[in-house]
């Protein structure tokens, strides 16, 4: 086993590298000690030695470090091509290396972040950005300052005049983030059948190219008919006006309906299934619904569609009915199943049965009956994001314990999801995000005193640095 040594002599600090040996004719471990240089920096690993010979000073090349270097090296490359680049820059300009530091560990690592530190002291990071803070302590006073309002402001108002028009067609979806964070945002709520701790989420997304464009949060306790109004206005208040939104079921109600209508907001949604409209409509159209003239093929399904005029709280809007014949086999299936067992009456079970397979989308507008099933189930995408935020970002649980904080470590993990979803674009579905980065992770790199010396690429390598249009070097001053 070998370390360095540090020695203080004279106010200097010198390193010596022991190592530990076992002596065959004592029996016993000893110690050979060399002498490796005058200290430069002692967190690099970087050393002076003066050659005895020629009387003057000469600087000896000399291996200090050898690092993970292709993950980190890739994402600060594809980083600068990015708008999103220029506006971490222009967000937290004295906080830049730690703000970098933490958005690439949040994509490579699963770990919390409070081993940030131990992460980037083996890793090319921490060349790449020398005035990063990653101790637990500094992490936390960090993501304060990047949970002010005046950066949350700041970043917003210059991404959205780059990833959205002065209109945007937009998809809005919430979830919740489970916690035990002892702050006013965080409350009992009920969603999905289910009574937890939680925050609500809300992320706006862009119906066009499925990136995330904003979001907010709120307590748990707080409803999704509620939010809506002011999402819009928020958005509005950055200069993006929503002409379409394909929206929740959660978000159906008559003053969110009303909004929409009076700003001139084009909207799809599916109909809850409480409703009185919602029954109404299914027992008016169960009969003649599954007819050839209202088939829709979807993907590999078939789908039965038929659009109804209704009205929408006193203002003109479309339902369509909808029967979906695999869903519906199943539900059939399942509720005979279960009526044997409960001895449900026979007239119960026919009342039960014209719902089984069926769903209602709702429209302020009438729209072509072979679009109606993409743009509805694109709401998909909102819970795909949620789904790479919580588990590919590691979102949940949550750690912190201050609201600037949690601003913050929400504002981080939206950057991280903008930029993870740019590689999954880059791609082009010939790898996963986290099968190219952990690929890259492979390749290292030596450090010497003023430069860094790349590893050669494997095949696979290249070919992902190619996809990411970014060229490997054979050395890098450092």
């Amino acid at each position: 086993m070998c370390a360095i040594h540090i020695k203080r002599i004279r106010g200097h600090e010198y390193a010596y590298d022991v190592t530990s040996y076992w002596d065959k004719e004592q029996k016993k471990y000893r110690k050979k000690t060399v002498y490796v240089g005058k200290v430069l920096d002692k967190e690099k690993g970087l050393y002076e030695k003066r050659s005895d010979r020629a009387g003057n000073v000469e600087e000896r090349l000399r291996q200090s470090l050898i690092l993970s270097f292709g993950d980190t090296y890739a994402l600060s490359e594809f980083l600068e091509k990015l708008p999103l680049g220029r506006l971490i820059e222009k967000s937290l300009p004295e906080e830049g290396d730690t703000l970098k530091g933490l958005l690439y560990y949040r994509i490579l690592k699963e770990s919390a972040m409070q081993y940030a530190q131990t992460w980037m002291e083996g890793n090319y990071a921490r060349i790449l950005y020398p005035k990063a803070r990653l101790t637990s302590q500094s992490i936390s006073e960090f993501l304060k300052t990047l949970g002010e309002e005046g950066v949350w402001r700041k970043f917003f108002q210059s991404y959205l005049a780059q990833a959205s028009g002065e209109e945007a067609a937009v998809i809005i979806d919430s979830t919740g983030l489970p916690n035990e964070i002892d702050i006013p945002i965080s409350a009992f709520g009920c969603h999905g059948g289910e009574i937890e701790r939680e925050t609500r989420l809300l992320m706006v997304m862009d119906q066009a190219s499925g990136m995330p464009l904003y979001f907010r949060y709120m307590a748990g306790n707080i409803v999704d008919v509620s939010t809506l109004a002011t999402t819009m206005m928020e958005l509005e208040y950055y200069g993006v006006k929503t002409a379409f939104a394909l929206i929740d079921a959660g978000y159906f109600s008559q003053e969110n309906i009303g909004k929409l209508y009076q700003n001139r907001i084009a909207f799809l949604t599916r109909l809850p299934a409480r409703r009185v409209l919602y029954k109404e409509l299914i027992r008016a159209h169960a009969q003649d619904l599954e007819k050839a003239e209202n088939a829709v093929v979807y993907g590999k399904r078939v789908l039965y569609v038929k659009r109804i005029q209704v009205d929408l709280y006193d203002y003109e809007g479309y339902a369509y009915v909808v029967c979906d014949i695999h869903r519906k086999a199943q539900e059939t299936t399942k509720l005979l199943l279960e009526a044997k067992e409960t001895a449900l009456m026979p007239e119960e079970i026919e009342e039960a049965l014209i719902f089984k397979g069926k769903f209602v989308i709702v429209s302020s507008r009438e729209i072509p009956i072979e679009e109606v099933l993409p743009l509805c189930y694109m709401r998909q995408t909102a819970e795909a994001l949620f789904g790479i935020s919580k588990d590919s970002l590691d979102l949940i649980p949550l750690r912190v314990h201050s609201i600037e904080a949690f601003r913050g470590y929400l504002m981080l993990n939206f950057m991280a999801l903008i930029l993870y979803l740019e590689l999954k674009k880059a791609l082009k579905g010939k790898y996963t995000v986290e099968g190219a980065l952990s690929e890259l992770r492979n390749l290292m790199c030596t450090i010497y005193e003023k430069k860094a010396i790349v590893m050669e690429p494997t095949k696979r390598m290249k070919e992902i640095f190619s996809l990411l249009d970014i060229k490997v070097p054979l050395s890098l001053r450092v």
